[in-house]
């Protein structure tokens, strides 16, 4: 480089003040003083921009990104990324600017999947949003992840299937070592059966497990029992039940006073009862650390959270539909609390019940008198096919055909298992279903987690 091009460089990027001062004696005087003048007075584009070149490696997701990107001086890793693809910062684990996403890649806590970034080879050395690159720099993003732990030191029997799939959702399947009759699987594995219940709901109609429930309420009949023996063998130190639904699963009360060998006494009975959206992010965080998977259960939480505000951002229908979510066909429930949270989220007016308000038993004339715009039928723990089973006992009733829904075929069958009544992360996969169905029913009728009732 000439004398003159090293102060012309030098001149580059900084203040009137400061350009005289930084360039080199020597340099300074091969510079006439016009254009010294002129070069302190025109902009400096040129000058003012650096080259580096990025690397970003989606870990298979997609395929891996590589670019040579010309930023203005002073750019962060993040301005420089964000100049090639979108970029979303949220709280990972260190503040608000932490990378969390990359072209619409997040974090996945259950394989601890998350970004790392690198500059000129070696590990970031500071925040990528505050880290200022330099001219040549070589950044470079990976989604990879640690390896999973193999042990953990809970031990967890798990009476409920929310808590389960919250566990299996933080990567913490290893942890788990018996689950009740309604809990999934971890992959791989078929962990003992503790929990059981005289309640046939594969084979029994809603009206037969409704008469069954009441037997056992005027009898004292138990309806669930625990393998007390297994239990004990498993020595858990964990064991997860739940306190909402007294004729769902055992009672908090229920379990206590059967687990009356030494290691079960000794486990932790954590109780889990939410009754809304935030109670069920809650949830996700406290199962994290009570099996040693905090950080996961932290970030599993926020993106939970994060599914349900962009929800809510979104643009609302026209006209707020009004819409019933009922979760038993004989005798008719409508659903409450976080269900009613979730068609508040979308856009749509919940009818019979409200966010605040619980689950509740409602007559055909209270149906009728609502007249909702759009019926959702999310049966308790039923899948799609086995709700399907139960519609018979609906158009039984002669004032089902009169309903606006039913006549205008906006009647739907939903997952109630996985999207509605079993409050873990699924949740706001169901909140996306159920958004999708009030804003455009014909396009949401392409995904496997809808049906349409009736349609010509």
């Amino acid at each position: 480089m000439s004398q003159r091009q090293l102060g012309l460089a030098t001149l580059s990027g900084l203040g009137l003040a400061e350009r005289l001062t930084r360039v080199p004696g020597a340099a300074r005087r091969l510079i006439s003083s016009g254009a010294l003048c002129a070069l302190l007075m025109a902009p400096h584009d040129e000058f003012d921009q650096i080259r580096v070149e990025l690397s970003i490696d989606f870990g298979g997701v997609k395929p891996t990104l590589t670019r040579s990107v010309e930023v203005a001086r002073g750019a962060t890793v993040v301005d420089v990324t964000r100049s090639i693809v979108p970029v979303l910062q949220d709280w990972l684990c260190c503040s608000p600017e932490d990378v969390w996403a990359i072209d619409g890649v997040g974090p996945d806590p259950r394989l601890d999947r998350y970004w790392f970034w690198t500059l000129d080879g070696k590990g970031g050395p500071d925040v990528p949003s505050r880290h200022r690159v330099a001219d040549g720099a070589r950044i470079g993003w990976r989604y990879g992840a640690p390896a999973l732990p193999t042990r953990l030191d809970a031990r967890v029997v798990s009476l409920l299937p929310a808590a389960t799939d919250i566990v299996l959702a933080l990567g913490g399947d290893v942890s788990l070592v018996g689950l009740s009759h309604l809990c999934a699987q971890p992959k791989g594995r078929e962990l003992p059966r503790v929990m059981s219940t005289s309640i046939d709901s594969d084979r029994w109609s809603m009206r037969e497990i409704d008469a069954a429930l009441g037997r056992a309420a005027t009898t004292g009949e138990a309806l669930y029992s625990l393998d007390e023996a297994r239990i004990e063998a498993l020595a858990p130190t964990v064991v997860f039940s739940q306190g909402l639904c007294p004729v769902c699963a055992m009672t908090p009360e229920q379990v206590e006073s059967t687990l009356t060998g030494t290691a079960a006494k000794c486990a932790r009975l954590v109780v889990l009862s939410p009754h809304s959206v935030a109670d069920i992010a809650a949830n996700i965080r406290e199962v994290g650390d009570t099996i040693g998977r905090g950080a996961a259960g932290r970030i599993a939480a926020r993106a939970f959270e994060r599914r349900f505000e962009a929800l809510r951002a979104a643009p609302a229908p026209t006209v707020r539909p009004r819409v019933v979510v009922l979760e038993w066909f004989e005798p008719l429930w409508a659903s409450g609390e976080w269900i009613a949270e979730m068609v508040e989220a979308v856009g749509g007016t919940p009818v019979l019940t409200t966010a605040t308000d619980a689950s509740r038993r409602v007559t055909w004339d209270e149906l009728v008198a609502a007249d909702p715009d759009v019926i959702v039928l999310a049966a308790c723990s039923m899948s799609i096919e086995r709700t399907l089973r139960e519609l018979p006992l609906l158009e039984a009733n002669a004032a089902w055909s009169t309903l606006r829904a039913v006549r205008a075929e906006r009647v739907f069958v939903m997952d109630g298992e996985r999207h509605f009544s079993t409050p873990g992360p699924e949740i706001a996969e169901g909140a996306e279903h159920l958004a999708r169905l009030l804003h455009d029913a014909d396009a949401a009728e392409d995904s496997s987690a809808l049906r349409r009732v009736y349609s010509h």
